[in-house]
């Protein structure tokens, strides 16, 4: 009876996995994956993606222009010439990443970041962040790491 339930279980989620095919599915929260079908470049409906605009404050959203790549005749008939997508706008505070200092007193490492030109006016210009210094004290000697002694039989 058990095996029986275990065997159902894993046809169930064979099945759900076969059928998924072409759905869209979210990797994590900053990007949507969709998966395309087996022959998907033989569709006639090929677009050259064009550059992202700028985020629109707004909506906070951006867009892009696609062109239609191929003009043939089948392409022409059933493709739209141009199509238009959006998508949300990353974080509007975005920073050019310092160097990090030497271990102070406290032993932490303290790097400076820089607002970057296009960021949203009303962030902060710099932000500070600190980390912990490892600690090479407690490390074994790389000299004496390598160093076994045979045994004796």
């Amino acid at each position: 009876m058990k095996w029986s339930c275990c065997i159902l279980v894993a046809v169930v989620l064979l099945a759900s996995v076969v059928l998924a095919e072409g759905e869209i599915w979210e990797e994590d929260e900053k990007e949507v994956l969709i998966r395309s079908e087996r022959g998907a470049k033989k569709d006639p409906c090929r677009y050259e993606k064009g550059p992202w605009s700028e985020c629109d404050a707004s909506t906070n959203t951006r867009s892009r222009q696609l062109t239609l790549k191929k003009k043939s005749d089948e392409a022409s008939s059933t493709c739209e010439p141009t199509k238009t997508i959006q998508k949300k706008c990353k974080k509007a505070c975005r920073y050019e990443k310092g160097t990090w200092s030497q271990c102070n007193e406290q032993n932490e490492m303290v790097r400076t970041d820089t607002l970057k030109e296009k960021s949203d006016p009303s962030c902060e210009q710099s932000r500070s962040t600190t980390k912990k210094c490892k600690n090479k004290a407690g490390r074994p000697n790389k000299a004496n790491k390598g160093s076994r002694r045979n045994r004796q039989p």
